[in-house]
């Protein structure tokens, strides 16, 4: 396997060994963990990402899933924290990619990594649909639909990563300059979790057979039981523990705007 061409960054060799995030692709997914990675890694100093890239981390997905992956999710992401990446041999701190770290992390220092693309509300909403491996986990389209078609501002529907057409800085784009940004727990709201864009996120929690949203795995892979908040969330930034249904998405969209107007009238 060929890896790209593109080699960006800085001297890694004028750079300490803690100021540099190893992510070896080898062992860690090619996948939306690695912007809570930053989240964490950027929060304890690291200014350069160093990817191994060759071979890939088993998962349930294809290898050309997990190229599609780097050139989508991963090789793109670096930038929105404002920091280079260079490819080659093994170097620098390896961190944890889950959000418990990232949870422990801020609840140690105070503070954790954030995406630095600004953030201006304007009056769509986005709803990311998603449709990937653990169907169990995938969006109530039709509920999110019937939302669309009633709701009283335009409604911009958005596929999740599998169909990766939107290149990830349009997507953080279109969620930075949304009213709300709503769907349910999935890798592409991510960029909100680690932004200053406003979100609704819906079945945080998800069925038994719901994979690393099951009530057993949750938990041990990122702190959340039902009704806990990110620690560095804002008032607009919710996570909600209601399966999509169309009178829940109603319910939470009704409270976001109450939520919206109390602050607006404070």
């Amino acid at each position: 396997m060929t890896a790209p061409q593109t080699i960006r960054g800085l001297s890694v060799s004028r750079m300490e060994n803690s100021e540099i995030l190893l992510y070896d692709l080898g062992n860690r997914p090619a996948s939306f963990d690695f912007i809570t990675c930053l989240a964490t890694a950027t929060a304890l100093g690291c200014k350069h990402v160093r990817f191994v890239y060759g071979d890939w981390k088993r998962k349930d997905y294809s290898i050309k899933q997990a190229e599609e992956r780097w050139r989508s999710i991963v090789e793109p992401a670096s930038s929105l924290y404002g920091i280079d990446y260079s490819i080659g041999e093994r170097e620098g701190l390896e961190i944890n990619h889950l959000l418990i770290a990232a949870v422990k992390t801020y609840n140690h220092l105070g503070r954790i990594g954030k995406i630095t693309y600004p953030c201006k509300r304007g009056e769509y909403i986005t709803v990311t649909i998603r449709n990937s491996r653990s169907p169990e986990r995938n969006s109530k389209d039709d509920e999110w639909l019937e939302f669309a078609e009633g709701c009283d501002r335009e409604v911009i529907i958005l596929r999740d990563n599998e169909d990766s057409s939107l290149h990830l800085h349009d997507r953080m784009k279109l969620y930075a300059n949304a009213y709300l940004n709503m769907g349910v727990i999935q890798g592409p709201m991510t960029l909100c979790f680690h932004s200053d864009a406003p979100y609704v996120c819906m079945r945080t929690i998800g069925g038994e057979n719901s994979g690393s949203t099951s009530p057993k795995m949750i938990t041990g892979l990122t702190g959340i039981t039902e009704g806990f908040q990110f620690p560095w969330a804002g008032a607009h930034q919710i996570l909600s523990y209601l399966d999509d249904t169309e009178d829940n998405i109603w319910a939470e969209y009704r409270r976001f705007e109450k939520l919206t107007q109390e602050r607006m009238a404070a």
